[in-house]
């Protein structure tokens, strides 16, 4: 079983990223679905990842990941959540 990692940091100015990293994270809760939250904000090479894996040089957290398979951000996230396929946006299904 591979590892659900949420990808967010612990410094940012931006309440909306703050706000989109604690709901990601209250909703897995919430389920009872294990994750590791990655803080980006650690160290840089945490960030270069989280990107590399999103495909995205300007991604912005919280990004999700399972294993070597790229989940999605937030928005993905919620729409997955508002349309009951959450298992399955997460890989989990």
């Amino acid at each position: 079983m591979s590892t659900l990692k949420v990808y967010s940091t612990s410094v940012t100015g931006s309440r909306e990223i703050k706000s989109q990293q604690s709901e990601v994270t209250r909703i897995l809760d919430g389920k009872n679905i294990q994750y590791e939250l990655v803080d980006i904000s650690q160290d840089n090479a945490l960030r270069e990842e989280m990107r590399a894996k999103a495909g995205n040089p300007k991604a912005i957290p919280p990004q999700i990941v399972n294993g070597d398979h790229y989940c999605g951000d937030y928005e993905l996230f919620v729409e997955a959540v508002e349309q009951n396929t959450l298992q399955e946006f997460l890989k989990l299904a």
